[in-house]
């Protein structure tokens, strides 16, 4: 698939060497996922622009193999012999000395694997790096990739390490969101709505499984989705599961289960204790890990509750990573023997229940971003937050939005089929009651429409009525318009 979006980052990289040219040397730290577009990323901003671009993959053979290959890269770069320095710092030092006539980018990708290569690499590079900020006529741009998001934290954000507070340009590449997969989406094949939420729920923000289902010749649809991730054959089902244990070494065994159980509904610590059995006293050290250090969770309280509230639910952020612990992780034995055909039907069935909460997501997504906005007719409160609620007494609300301190909006997101009914806004009603907020407007937004009653109900209470389909105008416009989303 061709290269989609990110603008942003396109415009820092190369303005950022625009600086270099000048005699500025720069050092930038690009870290994320594996298959969110970092490689693809640096190339597409420079590969195909005439400048000398250097890319190095850094491997985990000895440093004395690898600098060889950096020197035969290097000539090749600028089409002549170069000196076969013998230390990694001379070899920054031979960069530094063609720099002085020559504006050059130099690509490290997988720079963590230089962890188990030589760890002395991280101090020559502070050394070298500290030195170039305070000479002149360096046209030097060094750019090192990370895919190990909790290795990459610990070389460069702990205040301990050698390259803390190095770096003069640091991307964390993410995945896409929702509009963004929608608008790639439609660039690429004709897509209903239904069809892009079902995706997006399958394979998420991640543009590597898109490009890799397209290029086997397989059309992105959840059938195939299902196929690839069940096949034997195929590398979807056990990339992600190699990847994880090189992230979390010797305590994946852990993380795996805090995560299956997740993804599974077990959103609160005591669900999460009662599925995995890990102590009480040790969940925390490891849910505040896939928090702050793997960025894999994210932490959330009941709309309007202070920070330090009881009651917080943990979720798995990127939907994929919800779909491979809910189906794959669980079944892989399923996979290894090729006994398959159960556990797709089990997809099949269970995938409503997998979409619903990622499909609620969406809509908040939405209606904070059209805020203020009329969509075809339909005027949206202005607000400047939004999320769900719940209590202790096992009642939730999908949307409770607001501006200030002031609730403004109350409703419920339905994924399912079926109509939404009377019945269904009284249980609503009474849950607004229990929250106990006053002059609200109720929004519904249900794939399955509402019933005539419920349509005629919320009409006349001023409220909001929106399909999936009034979700798309809403993205539409908001593409169209060109407004910050």
């Amino acid at each position: 698939m061709k290269f989609f979006d990110r603008k942003t980052e396109l415009k820092v990289l190369r303005e950022t060497f625009e600086a270099c040219c000048e005699g500025k040397m720069n050092f930038a730290v690009i870290y994320g996922r594996r298959g969110v577009g970092k490689t693809r990323l640096v190339h597409e901003a420079f590969s195909l622009s005439g400048v000398r671009f250097l890319y190095i993959f850094v491997g985990r053979k000895s440093l004395d193999i690898q600098l060889g290959k950096f020197l035969d890269r290097l000539s090749e770069c600028l089409g002549r012999r170069v000196p076969r320095v013998r230390s990694f710092e001379d070899f920054l030092l031979l960069l530094r000395d063609i720099s002085k006539k020559d504006a050059i980018i130099v690509v490290f990708d997988e720079f963590q694997n230089f962890k188990d290569v030589d760890e002395s690499i991280f101090s020559i590079m502070q050394e070298f790096v500290d030195d170039m900020k305070f000479r002149e006529n360096v046209k030097l741009f060094i750019i090192v990739i990370g895919s190990l998001v909790g290795m990459m934290h610990n070389i460069f954000e702990a205040k301990e390490a050698p390259l803390y507070g190095r770096a003069t340009l640091k991307i964390h590449l993410r995945p896409f969101r929702y509009w963004q997969i929608r608008n790639m989406l439609m660039s690429y094949d004709r897509f209903n709505e239904e069809e892009i939420v079902e995706i997006y729920s399958m394979l998420g923000g991640m543009p590597r499984y898109y490009d890799t289902i397209d290029r086997l010749g397989l059309k992105i649809r959840k059938e195939t989705i299902i196929d690839y991730f069940t096949n034997k054959s195929y590398a979807g089902w056990r990339e992600v599961r190699d990847e994880l244990i090189e992230e979390f070494k010797d305590a994946h065994p852990t993380y795996f289960s805090i995560l299956e159980a997740i993804s599974m509904g077990k959103n609160d610590s005591g669900e999460i204790i009662n599925y995995t059995g890990i102590p009480s006293k040790s969940i925390h050290k490891y849910l505040n890990e896939l928090i702050n250090h793997f960025e894999i969770l994210k932490k959330a309280l009941p709309y309007g509750a202070k920070p330090r509230a009881r009651g917080a639910k943990y979720f798995i952020i990127d939907p994929f990573y919800r779909f491979w612990f809910r189906y794959i992780f669980p079944n892989i034995d399923l996979i290894e023997i090729e006994h398959t055909k159960p556990l797709k039907k089990h997809i099949m069935d269970d995938l409503p229940n997998h979409i619903g909460p990622i499909f609620e997501e969406i809509a908040r997504e939405t209606i904070l971003a059209a805020s203020g906005s009329e969509v075809d007719g339909i005027k949206i409160p202005k607000i400047n937050k939004i999320g769900p609620w719940w209590d202790n007494k096992g009642n939730e609300i999908d949307i409770v939005a607001g501006w200030g301190q002031k609730v403004v909006l109350i409703g419920e997101v339905s994924w399912s089929k079926k109509q939404y009914n009377v019945n269904d806004i009284n249980e609503l009603e009474n849950k607004i009651r229990q929250m106990g907020a006053k002059n609200v407007s109720i929004i519904i937004i249900s794939r399955g429409g509402t019933t005539r009653g419920a349509r005629s109900y919320i009409e006349e209470k001023g409220g909001y009525i929106l399909g999936i389909d009034d979700l798309a105008k809403i993205w539409d416009q908001l593409t169209q318009t060109n407004k910050n989303i």
